[in-house]
């Protein structure tokens, strides 16, 4: 079986964002080797919370001597011979190669166009795939990744980017299974659907359906995650058990936006609020959690909207008749999780205050806990908006931790169960 030289739960983190799915493998006890993202600020907010000596989750600590600590994009990286050398001497020690590639080309929301360039960079992670030789790789990405291109296909062909990555990532010897989670079911207060290729080594596991063996374990993880997190059950955590403690009325001068007012935090009284300030006991304040300057025709508006419209999404009459010119806003619903999170604070009306949530509430709505902080500019828009990855669009687009979290004890109990049954797990074979 492949494993004698494999440095047990090491991982490489590729289109790594904010660090979103490298916090929720640390908190599952493994360790980074290194990662790659492109974003200079995006990179920045890793390597503060992860990275740096002093960073609060910091399992990076041996971070390569050839590879400088800053954004790298993985085509530069695959493209230096010198790069490709030192990825090569690292094959068949490195437990997991993930990631979550650019999700714009694939998204229902978008253009889906089958020839975005974006749509490519997987494959550029199936190539390190091939060269660094891992026992599990992940691709996650949005369900629209294994729809097919109709209107816009891949250069006339209709197959989706996911057929053809699990076809590639195969040829490399590996079983490969394409698993649907909710992010919801290991505790995030969010429905956010997305897809999963999980791939596992034939040479450490013979040949077997990762799809089930993936699902069954993530099933059993989520239920006893959210019972060690002391988070429901019997229902999903809502959005008054995530963000109600940044509801209060103490509003004061926001301490890294002076021109800006946010507020002190209200006690904490979830078990969710709990474990998102954990590590931040004894702030008074929240980082992040600056209040919009609304003007007063935006604040009538949205005071307007609690006292008259029903909580959820908000009719497009009803917006472009009060003269907003956006059909995407809704109203949180306390009793609920969050729908799906974009990169848009402005979709959201707080259910109690005439104003959009901030980006702490948005932290907390995908599970980054209050001492994981965000380099950058705050938001943005204009011509830069989709190229630059200022706080909103790193919160929006991260893999939630708790997801990342349950991944890591997933594959770390999968791995047991092989190593236990000497490569061979009966209940999932494949005849050859």
């Amino acid at each position: 079986m492949q494993s004698s030289n494999v440095k047990p739960k090491t991982y490489i983190d590729f289109f790594a964002g904010c660090g979103g799915l490298s916090l929720g493998l640390g908190q599952a006890g493994w360790n980074g080797v290194f990662a790659i993202e492109k974003d200079p600020m995006a990179y920045a907010s890793f390597d503060k919370n992860l990275v740096a000596a002093d960073a609060p989750h910091r399992h990076f600590k041996q971070w390569p001597s050839w590879l400088t600590r800053g954004p790298h994009a993985i085509e530069d990286l695959l493209d230096d011979d010198e790069a490709r050398k030192q990825l090569e001497a690292l094959a068949g020690t490195i437990t997991l190669v993930a990631g979550g590639p650019p999700c714009q080309g694939f998204s229902v929301a978008g253009a889906r166009n089958g020839n975005d360039p974006r749509n490519l960079l997987v494959f550029k992670q199936i190539e390190a795939i091939r060269l660094l030789k891992p026992i599990f790789a992940i691709v996650e990405n949005v369900t629209g990744f294994e729809r097919k291109f109709v209107t816009r296909p891949i250069d006339g062909v209709t197959e989706s980017v996911a057929e053809r990555a699990i076809r590639e990532i195969e040829q490399l010897g590996y079983n490969v299974g394409k698993v649907m989670i909710n992010a919801a079911d290991y505790g995030v207060p969010q429905v956010r659907k997305r897809v999963i290729l999980f791939a596992i080594s034939k040479d450490f596991a013979g040949t077997l359906s990762a799809s089930q063996l993936l699902q069954d374990v993530m099933l059993k993880v989520g239920m006893e995650q959210r019972k060690a997190l002391h988070l429901a059950t019997g229902r999903y955590v809502n959005v008054e058990e995530a963000i109600g403690d940044l509801s209060g009325d103490d509003v004061t001068i926001d301490p890294e936006f002076p021109n800006y007012n946010t507020c002190k935090y209200l006690p904490a009284t979830s078990a969710y609020q709990k474990l998102m300030r954990k590590n931040y006991s004894g702030q008074d304040t929240p980082t992040c959690h600056r209040f919009n300057n609304h003007s007063d025709k935006v604040i009538a508006l949205y005071t307007k909207v609690h006292a008259m419209q029903l909580i959820g999404r908000l009719s497009k009459d009803f917006l472009y008749e009060n003269g907003c010119h956006s059909n995407k806003r809704y109203v949180l619903d306390t009793s609920l999780p969050c729908s799906t999170l974009t990169t848009a604070p402005e979709e959201l009306i707080h259910y109690q205050h005439p104003r959009v949530v901030t980006l702490r509430e948005m932290a907390r709505l995908q599970s980054f806990p209050d001492d994981f902080s965000f380099c950058g500019r705050y938001t943005l828009n204009g011509p830069a908006r989709g190229v630059d990855v200022p706080r909103n669009a790193q919160i929006g687009n991260a893999i939630p931790p708790l997801v990342g979290r349950a991944l890591g004890t997933s594959l770390e109990r999968i791995m047991k169960m092989v190593l236990e049954n000497d490569g061979f797990l009966t209940e999932y074979r494949l005849e050859t």
